[in-house]
């Protein structure tokens, strides 16, 4: 399963197309539990579109590396993005790292006992942004 694939869509009276840029949706949600370490998130944890986290402590998190992330979107255009639900379940905050090639948006922390979204968005031919929201 990929990260990011563009589905065909038929609009009103049109032919089948590529969706575009705010055409998407979510679809077979599958929630990923990070580990209660600090750790690096996998492809297949995003690939869900929900991370869960329900620490014992303040954690940190690596993003995957944009190689990786592109690897597994193919589809992904400069400045197409998707995005991540992360869900914090504890009193227990998560803090961002950047994977290399990956340039951190937004907060660096996904706040305790709270829920957020995570959009990460191809910003060039091997790089990507990650928008904590």
């Amino acid at each position: 399963m990929g990260l990011f694939t563009r589905p065909i869509v038929t609009g009103q009276n049109s032919l089948p197309y590529r969706a575009r840029a705010g055409e998407g949706f979510f679809a077979n949600i599958i929630v990923a539990t990070l580990p209660d370490s600090a750790s690096t998130v996998t492809v297949a944890q995003m690939a869900g579109g929900v991370l869960q986290g329900n620490f014992t402590a303040g954690r940190v998190c690596t993003t995957p590396t944009a190689a990786l992330i592109l690897a597994n979107a193919t589809d992904m255009d400069i400045g197409d993005s998707f995005v991540i639900m992360v869900s914090m379940v504890a009193a227990f905050a998560l803090t961002w790292s950047a994977g290399s090639s990956v340039t951190l948006l937004g907060r660096a922390t996904s706040l305790a006992a709270s829920s957020g979204f995570i959009v990460v968005t191809r910003t060039g031919a091997a790089t990507v942004s990650w928008n904590v929201l």
